[in-house]
């Protein structure tokens, strides 16, 4: 099996990401004035799709690495998972308890915030193991 490089994610990364910034710009601001209910779903989840392929690149490039690659990935991943997880419960009770008053929109952040923290956990578990998270 030929490896998926480092190289090659960054390449199918940035292009999917580029697509997804496009269709947060020029698709999704027109979900909300869709009459059509089909048609406003299709518009609302369009930038779904490249995040989801992202997903897939992801797992690509786990599947593809040495066991030290993989262990930090998931690591970092199962770190990232459990800080967002508690910092949303949290946050539910809260609003639960009427502390806070969020609307469903703010569902939209959690996996930016999935990802930056498990970026974070990655440039410290590479550290932990002496290496560096940017190579």
């Amino acid at each position: 099996m030929q490896r998926y490089t480092k190289k090659n994610y960054r390449r199918h990364m940035w292009a999917l990401m580029t697509l997804y910034v496009a269709m947060m710009l020029l698709v999704w601001p027109h979900a909300r004035g869709a009459t059509n209910l089909p048609w406003k779903i299709a518009l609302a989840l369009a930038p779904t799709l490249p995040v989801i392929a992202v997903i897939g690149l992801m797992a690509k490039l786990v599947l593809h690495s040495d066991e030290l690659e993989q262990r930090l990935y998931l690591s970092a991943l199962s770190a990232a998972t459990g800080v967002v997880a508690t910092a949303s419960m949290i946050g539910g009770f809260l609003c639960s308890a009427g502390v806070f008053r969020f609307d469903g929109d703010i569902l939209i952040w959690v996996f930016p915030a999935l990802c930056m923290t498990y970026g974070v956990a990655h440039v410290l578990f590479a550290r932990r193991y002496g290496g560096t998270a940017c190579e």
